[in-house]
């Protein structure tokens, strides 16, 4: 039983769940995902990395593919790792386990992290944007390329979040109907950004801690899921 909150004219909603099923979210209404999946952390090796892109793309592409719009669009930041021999490339891991799915790459972005608190191999960040099965992909001019300082995360977040001005990119390129869904919110920084643009936006968090830091971030009440 999923957990949701909601701002009081219902635009901006948070539910505690497990994304890789979003009974909540009408089919075909998402004009664009924007998320961060949990970066790679466990195991050593291009097989754990490729198990994990894999994994990332059965379990969580078929809901994404039910709920984007027709020409919706998909973005991933995911984070690359040097696994004490070679960069892994996640980036092309990530990309081909979706293209099986039917997911076409539009444009590939990169996010270098300046001033890092991390080891210097966790400052490698790609911005992937897709189109969904079935849709064609036309090459884009956009340059999405940032140097930006890691944000500095909320006192009680687990984890750290994407910077808003690769949120406002991605969502400025992208369609600027549907609603905005982020399948692994975290503390809420892309719901954050969606509503001062004055987007509906919805988030999904399966850990509940998170999912309660979130709420309260936006403002959010509890209502019936």
């Amino acid at each position: 039983m999923s957990r949701a909150y909601a701002s009081a004219d219902g635009l901006t909603r948070v539910y505690a769940a497990d994304s890789r099923r979003l009974p909540f979210v009408v089919t075909g209404s998402v004009g664009v995902i924007i998320t961060s999946p949990p970066y790679w952390q466990q195991g050593r090796g291009m097989a754990a990395a490729r198990r994990w892109a894999r994994q990332l793309a059965e379990e969580f592409s078929p809901e994404w593919s039910r709920v984007l719009a027709p020409r919706g669009d998909l973005w991933l930041v995911i984070g690359d790792r040097h696994d004490g021999r070679e960069w892994i490339g996640l980036d092309g891991l990530v990309i081909a386990a979706l293209r099986e799915r039917g997911y076409r790459l539009q444009s590939r972005g990169f996010w270098a992290q300046t001033r890092s608190r991390e080891r210097w191999d966790n400052r490698v960040n790609y911005v992937l944007r897709f189109g969904g099965p079935g849709r064609r992909v036309r090459p884009r001019a956009e340059t999405l390329a940032w140097q930006l300082p890691l944000p500095r995360s909320h006192s009680e977040s687990l984890w750290d979040a994407t910077p808003e001005p690769v949120i406002r990119a991605a969502l400025a390129l992208s369609a600027r109907r549907g609603l905005v869904l982020d399948p692994f919110a975290g503390a809420g920084t892309v719901g954050l950004v969606a509503a001062r643009l004055g987007r509906a936006w919805t988030g999904v968090e399966r850990d509940r801690r998170m999912a309660r830091l979130a709420a309260r971030r936006l403002r959010l009440r509890p209502v019936d899921g």
